[in-house]
């Protein structure tokens, strides 16, 4: 009994320290902001939602994750958690060091830390199973984000692979945190809300999750292959998010009791539906050979909704949440 009072007060403990990772990285966020780091004004500011990812997404998603009973889940949890705030400066210093090894190897410390995640979300799922859905949603997340560390390390070291520009690796290194991490967890979240509140998710959650999940191979086989692939992958995602937000209105809020976070899944429901229609635009105007939206007005519009309305104001409000609970 002991040992279970003592593994649920270190789990608590390491939740808190997250959400305060979190906040600290708020602030030193908001003082990033002064700096500059590149001579393009819309790199900057797509390099500053990558400090925001690193700084707050994660640890603010991780605090809103179960690391299980398994001991090893644990251990990588804890692990994970404790690491993240020094992996986050070290990553962020890369990006003061001129493209190349040295910056590349700086870098590298955030992969460490997404394997740390990864390895959390799969040691999750094989010791549970696929039910319940809501769970293996989260696990998802956890297993994509070794995708943005591996593109950031590339990104950094300044090589093009595949002949694609710096700005579609950077925009790669962001939706993998914000779409693959971020998305997948919070609508675990949702469908664990739904699940205790005695509302069966049904199979219009099945299919969020599984849209969610396998929209991502879609989208990045899409930047390699054929637009086509991608607007498929597009379609797929922004119909799963689209659904999300639906559920999130019509029966996540009413469950909620906390006012603040019902009103920011509300904002992060509607910025997500407004984000999804210009990706589908973007995409669909590839594959037209159309010039509907350019990717600096994306970054400012999808980009910004995506990473401030949605993710942000999602994992704010969960964290609001489960603390008043």
């Amino acid at each position: 009994m002991s040992s279970v009072i003592a593994d649920v007060h270190d789990s608590q403990w390491l939740r808190l320290f997250a959400r305060r990772s979190a906040a600290a990285g708020t602030i030193g966020w908001l003082l990033l902001l002064l700096t500059t780091t590149s001579d393009s004004h819309e790199t900057e500011l797509i390099h500053k939602i990558v400090f925001f990812a690193v700084l707050v997404i994660v640890p603010l998603g991780l605090s809103l994750v179960d690391a299980g009973e398994q001991r090893i889940s644990a251990m990588l949890y804890r692990a994970a958690v404790l690491v993240q705030p020094v992996a986050a400066v070290i990553t962020i210093a890369s990006f003061f060091v001129e493209k190349g090894v040295l910056s590349a190897s700086l870098s590298a410390v955030w992969l460490v830390v997404s394997g740390l995640v990864a390895l959390l979300g799969l040691s999750r799922f094989t010791a549970r199973g696929l039910y319940p859905l809501y769970e293996s949603s989260v696990d998802a997340g956890l297993l994509y984000l070794p995708v943005a560390g591996g593109w950031l390390i590339i990104y950094r070291l300044g090589v093009q692979p595949f002949d694609y520009g710096e700005m579609i690796i950077l925009l790669t290194v962001i939706h993998f945190h914000f779409a693959g991490f971020a998305a997948p967890i919070i609508a675990g979240l949702n469908g664990k809300m739904l699940a205790t509140t005695g509302h069966r998710p049904g199979r219009m959650y099945a299919f969020i999750v599984f849209a969610m999940v396998a929209a991502m191979p879609f989208v990045a086989a899409g930047i390699t292959f054929s637009p086509l692939i991608g607007l498929v992958g597009t379609i797929l995602l922004s119909t799963g998010l689209l659904l999300l937000a639906v559920l999130t209105i019509g029966r996540v809020v009413p469950a909620i009791p906390s006012l603040s976070g019902r009103i920011l899944l509300s904002i992060a429901a509607l910025s997500s539906c407004t984000a999804m229609v210009l990706a589908c635009l973007y995409a669909y105007s590839l594959v037209a050979h159309i010039l509907i939206l350019r990717i600096p007005t994306m970054a400012m519009t999808h980009g910004l909704l995506n990473a401030f309305g949605f993710a942000t104001c999602s994992l704010l409000a969960w964290s609001i949440i489960n603390a008043k609970s």
